[in-house]
């Protein structure tokens, strides 16, 4: 029983702490091989910068294409923009070996529901070389401290 207890007392606090998610979407077909990514700080802090950081391994020289990004902000849809690749998102040729980039976000202070990003590049024929999906909840305020304490059961979530 004490345990059970504890699952539903944890639960909740454990699911929230995992508010942000970041997913390679190429399905298989991207050129570049994602070996690591993230996005902090999870869950996301209204009113600060959202980091994503990726590393991958590039089989080929690059030198040009193009950027994507697509929102759905709330289950809305907005019109995907496009950079070039070279010089605004990264600088070229991009070389063979591993590539380590690193794109700092700021997140409205006023922004409360949930929000979809998706990254994707292209070369200059069209080519996919990466996908990357973000999907975070805002407005989640963070707390400072969870302590638990086993001995006589105790349990302080503090704001």
């Amino acid at each position: 029983m004490f345990i059970q207890n504890m699952f539903r007392i944890l639960a909740p606090l454990l699911m929230a702490s995992a508010l942000s998610s970041v997913s390679d979407c190429s399905n298989g077909r991207a050129l570049f091989t994602i070996t690591s990514m993230s996005f902090s700080p999870d869950p996301t802090v209204p009113g600060e910068n959202s980091t994503l950081l990726l590393s991958m391994n590039v089989p080929a020289q690059v030198t040009n294409g193009t950027a994507t990004y697509s929102t759905t902000y709330n289950f809305i849809p907005f019109p995907p923009t496009t950079d070039p690749l070279c010089y605004v998102t990264v600088d070229c040729p991009i070389q063979v070996g591993t590539l380590s980039t690193r794109s700092s976000y700021p997140i409205p202070a006023d922004l409360k529901g949930s929000m979809q990003i998706r990254i994707t590049w292209n070369d200059m024929d069209g080519n996919l070389l990466m996908c990357v999906a973000v999907s975070t909840k805002l407005g989640v305020k963070r707390s400072n401290a969870l302590t638990v304490f086993t001995g006589k059961t105790k349990i302080f979530l503090t704001d």
